[in-house]
């Protein structure tokens, strides 16, 4: 196997990994992000993706992914070796696995009235929750996601980290406006909002169709353009303790009690 050596940031494609690191923008223009962890390489592996290039830590990866490369490569992957500096500057993480790759962006085109569960991201901002709520509405059975142009990158580096693999069981829908949701899935519209609507648990029937869940960032909640198509608002009622819950505990609670209406509903007929 055959590694080429990285040792300066002067070299294009550094230059290029560098730039889809920082910007979501250049994400977009290239169609392509960098994924980060020995996790995400070995779902890859799985899942039957195929990346484009792998980078790998001067220091070393771990045994568990050795094998992986090794069969990688001899798919025709080219692996590059970057100095240690360099790969941590474009690592999502400090101290990260030492190994990451290039992979192209699955993009999909908005379908017209599909009948599905859906989780719908209004602005939410930070990476981190955003790779979060994908990584859970998978868990729960949702598997499509759709954000808004407010909405921090779908496939930035830190989301990708941050779901642990689950982009790659899900579909995914970027740039995507609350008044395009009615057109593009067949399904009712709740809007998790702490500020008003019904209790979640008191209220009856919600989950007996294909829903879109709306989620908004954290502190101002969601957009009163997510509010405006909402067919149904709906909060989690919790303890005078607490303020508010994250955007993500939030989602978990809304999308498994979703799944825990439809399984014992299952189990009366």
């Amino acid at each position: 196997m055959q590694y080429r050596m990285i040792e300066s940031e002067a070299n294009a494609k550094y230059k290029r990994w560098k730039k889809l690191f920082e910007s979501a923008r250049f994400i977009k223009k290239e169609g392509a992000t960098l994924a980060e962890g020995a996790h995400l390489i070995i779902t890859m592996r799985q899942k039957g993706v195929k990346p484009e290039a792998l980078l790998l830590r001067e220091g070393g990866v771990s045994d568990e992914v050795a094998e992986i490369i090794e069969d990688f490569a001899n798919d025709g992957v080219p692996c590059y070796v970057l100095a240690n500096a360099l790969y941590d500057k474009i690592s999502p993480v400090e101290h990260g696995a030492g190994i990451m790759a290039e992979i192209k962006i699955m993009a999909n085109e908005l379908p017209h009235k599909e009948r599905c569960d859906v989780l719908y991201l209004d602005g939410v901002q930070d990476p981190g929750n955003v790779g979060t709520l994908i990584r859970t509405a998978v868990a729960a059975g949702v598997s499509t996601i759709a954000a808004s142009r407010e909405s921090a990158s779908l496939w930035s580096p830190k989301a990708l980290r941050a779901a642990m693999g689950a982009h790659f069981s899900a579909r995914l829908y970027e740039n995507v406006e609350p008044e395009d949701l009615d057109a593009a899935f067949d399904a009712v519209c709740l809007a998790a909002d702490a500020r008003g609507g019904s209790d979640i648990y008191e209220t009856a029937d919600w989950e007996k169709t294909a829903t879109v869940w709306m989620m908004g960032a954290e502190g101002p909640g969601l957009s009163e353009k997510a509010l405006a198509v909402a067919d149904r608002r709906l909060y989690i009622p919790i303890e005078s303790g607490c303020e508010s819950l994250n955007v993500g505990a939030a989602a978990a609670v809304c999308l498994f009690e979703q799944k825990r209406r439809r399984i014992a509903f299952k189990s009366l007929k």
